[in-house]
């Protein structure tokens, strides 16, 4: 799945009823690990869609780690040569 074309609103841990946007609000609130989002989000290594986070993690930590420090410099896997910086 492109991850940074998906919407918000895509389910990716069905059981638990988890979607994108509570991944990125994770990453937002300062996970930087697949271990740590799932911890915040009360997901377990048996939850059917977890192991989608990292490939998740690997578009939007770098995207949410370049908005905090005010531009992109490149590099950014999620942002798919957007960047205006």
């Amino acid at each position: 799945m492109n991850w940074a074309r998906a919407s918000a609103a895509t389910v990716v841990c069905e059981e638990k009823g988890t979607t994108l946007r509570d991944i990125v609000q994770g990453i937002m609130d300062g996970a930087e690990t697949p271990d740590t989002v799932m911890q915040l989000l009360g997901l377990t290594d048996g939850d059917k869609g977890t192991e989608s986070i990292p490939e998740i993690m690997d578009v939007f930590v770098p995207v949410v780690n370049a908005w905090r420090s005010g531009g992109c410099g490149g590099g950014c896997a999620g942002c798919e040569g957007s960047c205006s910086a």
